[in-house]
C-alpha cells in the first residue's frame, strides 16, 4: 500500500497530524527550559531520551498508519495477551521506583506496559463487539466478557500500585462499552454497582492514595507534606500570570521547588514560563486535535472504525483534562501524562499510537463511503 496514494492521502487529516507534530516540539522545548540552573545544557540525558522517544513513537505511529486497521483488530486478542503478559511480568520483576513496580528496564530505557494496555484495550474491545455486533444494545450477560477484559488488567496495574493508570484503563474501556451500546437494564445494574462499590474501594486504597483525595479537597493542611506538591503547581500556574515569566525563567522548576516538573507538572512549568497566553495556545492545540478527532469518529462508517476511533480519543481527552485540571487543583493528583508533552517515553508512545488509529480510520473512511 503507498501511503501518498491520492485515494488515501484525499482522507488523511494533516492538520491533526501538524498539530501533534507542533506539541510534542513545543514540549520538548519546554522540557529543556525547565531545566535547572546547572543543566543548561540542550544535550541533557532528559532532552536527548524525550527527543529518541520521539523519534521511535513517530516511526511506530507510520507503522500503524500503513497497515489497515481491520488487519491489526484481527490480531487484538494476541496483542492484548501479550501486554497482558508484561504487566504480570513488572509484578514478578519489575523495577521498582518510589515504592512501585511499573517498569521493565532495557538497558539505558525502561517502559511501562500499563501504559501499552490502553491501547492493547481499546483493539481487543473493539474485536469483541465486532465479532458480536447487537444494534439493539448489548445485555448485562453480553458484557460480562468485555468487563472481564477490561477488570483484569486494570485490577493487576493497581496492584503495581499505580491507581491512576489502573482507573484510566477502567474508564477507556467503560467509554467503549458505553458507546458500543448497552441496554437501559444493563445500564441500571452497573450504575447501582459503582455506586456500591465506591466507597469498599475507600478501604481498600493504600495510605497514600487516601492522603492524595484528602489533600485535594484541603492541601492547606498539611503543606509541607502530603500538599506540597499542589500548592507548587498552582504558586507556578499563577506565577506566570498573562505573559509568562519568559523562557528558562520559570522559578518553580529551575530552582527544582515543583516535583515532577517533567512529567505530572510538566503543563505548571509551561505556565510559569509561557503564561496565560502561552496556556490558552496548548489547550487551543489540543482542542483542534479533540475536535479532529470527533469528526472522523463521527465519519466512520463501520463498527470497528468507531469503536476504536472513540477509544483513541478517550486515552488522548483523558490524559489531557485529567492532568489540567490536576495541576491547577481541580483533581487529585494522579501519574497521569500530558499527551505529547510530558516527559516520558512510553506514555509518548501510547499517545502517537492513538493518534495514529483516528488518521488510519480518516484514511481508510474512502472504503465505506458509497
Amino acid at each position: 500500500m503507498k501511503i501518498l496514494d491520492n485515494k488515501y492521502a484525499k482522507n488523511f487529516d494533516f492538520i491533526m497530524f501538524f498539530t501533534v507534530i507542533a506539541i510534542s516540539a513545543l514540549g520538548i522545548i519546554n522540557l529543556y527550559g525547565s531545566l535547572g540552573a546547572n543543566h543548561k545544557d540542550f544535550f541533557d540525558p532528559y532532552v536527548i531520551k524525550q527527543i529518541v522517544w520521539f523519534i521511535i513513537a513517530f516511526f511506530i505511529m507510520f507503522v500503524i498508519i500503513t497497515i489497515d486497521y481491520n488487519t491489526i483488530i484481527e490480531a487484538a486478542y494476541y496483542i492484548y495477551g501479550f501486554i497482558l503478559m508484561l504487566i504480570t511480568v513488572v509484578l514478578v520483576k519489575g523495577r521498582i521506583t518510589h515504592g512501585a513496580a511499573r517498569w521493565i528496564s532495557l538497558g539505558t530505557f525502561s517502559f511501562q506496559p500499563s501504559e501499552l494496555m490502553k491501547i492493547g484495550l481499546i483493539f481487543a474491545l473493539a474485536k469483541y463487539f465486532t465479532a458480536y455486533e447487537n444494534k439493539k444494545g448489548y445485555s448485562l450477560k453480553a458484557i460480562i466478557l468485555p468487563f472481564a477484559i477490561i477488570i483484569i488488567p486494570a485490577l493487576l496495574i493497581a496492584k503495581e500500585p499505580d491507581l491512576g493508570t489502573s482507573l484510566i484503563v477502567l474508564f477507556i474501556g467503560l467509554i467503549i462499552v458505553f458507546i458500543a451500546g448497552i441496554k437501559k437494564s444493563a445500564m441500571a445494574v452497573l450504575s447501582v454497582a459503582a455506586l456500591i462499590a465506591g466507597p469498599l474501594l475507600w478501604f481498600r486504597l493504600k495510605s497514600y492514595q487516601k492522603s492524595r483525595i484528602l489533600i485535594f479537597l484541603h492541601p492547606a493542611k498539611d503543606y509541607l507534606g502530603a500538599g506540597y506538591n499542589i500548592i507548587q503547581s498552582e504558586v507556578a500556574v499563577g506565577a506566570g500570570r498573562f505573559i509568562g515569566a519568559g523562557f528558562g525563567n520559570g522559578s518553580q522548576s529551575t530552582l527544582d521547588f515543583l516535583p515532577a516538573k517533567h512529567t505530572d507538572f510538566i503543563f505548571s512549568t509551561y505556565m510559569q514560563q509561557f503564561g496565560f497566553l502561552g496556556g490558552l495556545l496548548l489547550i487551543a492545540l489540543y482542542f483542534i486535535i479533540i475536535i479532529r478527532g470527533f469528526k472522523i469518529v463521527y465519519r466512520a462508517k463501520k463498527l470497528q472504525g468507531f469503536l476504536l476511533g472513540g477509544g483513541a480519543l478517550g486515552i488522548i481527552t483523558l490524559h489531557a483534562l485529567i492532568n489540567m485540571f490536576m495541576t491547577v487543583g481541580l483533581l487529585p493528583v494522579v501519574g497521569v501524562p500530558l499527551p505529547f508533552f510530558s516527559y516520558g517515553g512510553t506514555s509518548l508512545v501510547v499517545d502517537m499510537s492513538a493518534v495514529a488509529v483516528l488518521l488510519n480510520i480518516s484514511m481508510r473512511r474512502y472504503k465505506f463511503q458509497s
